[in-house]
């Protein structure tokens, strides 16, 4: 049968008739209920799909506890609340020019650790990164993360070394409630990276997002199972973590190999290019081959 998860007619999709239940052999997905099916394959939300079904639902196997579950997803997606955030005067585009002898001089610093990170003035722009000059993120380049067209949380890198700790996030919503440039994709596959330097790099070869570090919230996963596809390009000591969480996505996953301990934000797009394009199921045997090799050596 032809799968409309990944687009496969090769008869990978297989149905379990007594329960109705789907399964693709080849970009593995399996919805555990007709109900989910119905929902993934009409694009409609859990609870859409009950009040389609009307009397007829009590005649679907399915238990209460995963028709609870997708409610309250449901529901807890509508009611999301988030607290929207606003850049004061004391954050500067990082190319502008004040005529300030000390705060050029601060901003040419940032963007000299901008263009070294192999950043363009234009994707400096599209990116709308920053650089604060005042106050709790001084010293900082400011790189936001929009949800819904809203700024709600943004990373603040140290770039004169003056902090013990290199990296800052504003207080109030949590960065585990959002992936980093979630709202410029418009795609059925996403590259998720760990860092927001590793996205804006990796998103000069296909679409990326950031999980800001090496784990993955119940939001974060719901917000990637909207994807066909999803492509972990993490640290290499973050692999067992990536596996785990690829097994609770009910997109296809797959795996960038690469055990030098460089990421995507210090690799040429053409590195970058060449990783993605050689990305694996977790699943596979190559990507076996790879821990066995390469992570147990």
């Amino acid at each position: 049968m032809w799968c409309p998860m990944c687009d496969d007619d090769s008869g990978h999709l297989y149905v379990l008739l007594s329960a109705g239940l789907p399964y693709c052999q080849r970009c593995k997905y399996n919805p555990k209920s007709p109900i989910r099916f119905i929902a993934d394959l009409e694009n409609i939300s859990f609870s859409e799909v009950i009040r389609m079904c009307g009397d007829s639902f009590s005649h679907i196997d399915v238990s209460v506890e995963e028709v609870v579950d997708d409610l309250f997803a449901d529901e807890e997606e509508e009611f999301f609340e988030y607290e929207v955030l606003d850049f004061d005067n004391t954050f500067l585009p990082i190319f502008e020019k004040t005529n300030i002898a000390p705060l050029d001089s601060a901003l040419m610093k940032a963007q000299n650790y901008i263009l070294g990170r192999g950043l363009t003035p234009e994707l400096v722009n599209d990116y709308g990164i920053k650089y604060c000059y005042e106050g709790q993120y001084a010293g900082r380049i400011i790189v936001p993360c929009f949800y819904k067209g809203d700024l709600v949380t943004f990373v603040a890198r140290d770039v004169f070394g003056a902090s013990s700790r290199k990296y800052l996030n504003p207080k109030g919503n949590k960065q585990s409630d959002f992936l980093f440039n979630i709202d410029s994709v418009c795609s059925d596959s996403i590259i998720l990276t760990e860092g927001v330097f590793d996205a804006i790099n990796a998103s000069l070869v296909g679409p990326s997002v950031a999980s800001f570090g090496k784990s993955l919230s119940a939001r974060q996963l719901s917000m990637l199972n909207a994807f066909k596809t999803v492509v972990f390009y993490w640290d290499v000591d973050a692999y067992p973590q990536a596996e785990k969480y690829a097994a609770e996505l009910q997109s296809a996953c797959l795996v960038v190999l690469h055990a030098d301990g460089k990421d995507a934000g210090s690799r040429s797009v053409k590195e970058n290019k060449s990783l993605l394009e050689s990305a694996v199921r977790f699943d596979s045997v190559g990507y076996e081959m790879f821990k066995l090799l390469e992570i147990s050596c």
